[in-house]
């Protein structure tokens, strides 16, 4: 003999509707704990999206052994040497050779050939030259020529990189740079979540391999370096690497891989164009002639470049979770992250009918 609806009890109804609650909230729990998300991270090379893969292993995983900080020994001091090399040639290339005080120390460095080892005899004219006026003016017009500005941590650092028994402390491994080649995919799990991260080249030459990845992809994250907007492209020098990233962004966003897909922007390197914008305006670039905000303004350079990725969204029924990013800093990554990664459970329980 059943019990209808309409002669429950107030206090049968409140236990019945907490009853479905809980049986739907368990439903979700399973479908969520049943999950695998693929997430993929795209962007521009040196956009800093292999950073953020760095991040997830000291997050999400077991972070790096003293084996693997030994592993990072040459690849950081190639780093070193090469950005100091690739400062010593700018210097020749701007006809800056006078303003060098330290021209010992300047000539041994570009003759210099690819060495990963930082003995004291290239240590020694590094130190030197990173207090050189010569070699900081030049520093100070980097984005008129290829360097990577996380070398500096490598600079200030050399003494300490270069000492017999150095291991790579985690500031140290996030902030070297090596081409991503391919394909890379590590797996965590996350509140009992599996994530497949992917990170994939992102010069020119690699992007025509991104579509091996694209099946079955859950979520992306664009990266996208916020202080490039003065510099040019490493493959083509006469491209605007900001006005590149901008068209990338859109191929993706409206790639019909990626319709049903969460699309995460990561406004990365806030950092870098927080001190670059106060030195070198926006109106200052010819790219960016439209910009009408205040002079050397952060919040309204960040904004100025929010619209320009939004206004690349050709899908008005899609939404673009945007964050504004520091792929150095551990305690940002881990936020966003933990934002991002809330997001796209929900995206992905809403596109499998459990919410």
């Amino acid at each position: 003999m059943g019990t209808c609806g309409s002669s429950l009890t107030p206090d049968e109804k409140q236990a019945l509707s907490k009853s479905r609650s809980i049986e739907e909230k368990n439903a979700n729990d399973h479908a969520r704990d049943e999950m695998t998300i693929k997430l993929l991270l795209l962007g521009a090379g040196e956009s800093g999206k292999s950073t953020i893969f760095k991040q997830m292993k000291l997050l999400y995983g077991k972070g790096f052994s003293d084996d693997d900080r030994r592993d990072w020994i040459p690849k950081i001091h190639m780093n070193a040497i090469s950005a100091m090399r690739d400062l010593c040639s700018a210097v020749t290339r701007l006809g800056l050779e006078q303003k060098v005080l330290d021209q010992t120390a300047f000539a041994h460095m570009l003759d210099i050939t690819e060495r990963t080892e930082l003995t004291s005899e290239i240590s020694g004219p590094i130190k030197s030259l990173w207090s050189d006026p010569g070699i900081l003016e030049v520093w100070d017009r980097r984005s008129e020529f290829q360097v990577i500005e996380s070398n500096e941590l490598y600079f200030r650092k050399i003494e300490q990189i270069s000492a017999r028994g150095y291991l790579p402390t985690d500031e140290d491994i996030l902030a070297s740079r090596v081409r991503t080649c391919g394909i890379v995919e590590e797996t965590y799990v996350i509140e009992n979540v599996e994530f497949v991260i992917i990170d994939v080249g992102g010069q020119r030459n690699e992007r025509k391999k991104w579509i091996h990845c694209f099946d079955n992809v859950n979520a992306v994250i664009f990266v996208a370096a916020l202080s490039e907007y003065d510099q040019m492209m490493f493959e083509d020098e006469t491209q605007n690497r900001m006005l590149d990233t901008l068209l990338l962004f859109e191929s993706i966003c409206n790639s019909r891989w990626f319709q049903k897909t969460a699309m995460i922007l990561f406004l990365n390197k806030r950092d870098l164009f927080a001190k670059k914008i106060m030195k070198k305006a926006l109106t200052e670039v010819s790219e960016w002639h439209d910009y009408n905000g205040k002079s050397c303004d952060y919040d309204e350079g960040v904004n100025f470049f929010l619209q320009k990725f939004l206004e690349k969204n050709q899908q008005k029924n899609k939404d673009i979770y945007t964050h504004v990013t520091c792929a150095t800093d551990t305690e940002n990554v881990k936020v966003v992250f933990n934002a991002s990664k809330d997001i796209i459970l929900k995206f992905n329980l809403e596109a499998s009918g459990f919410m």
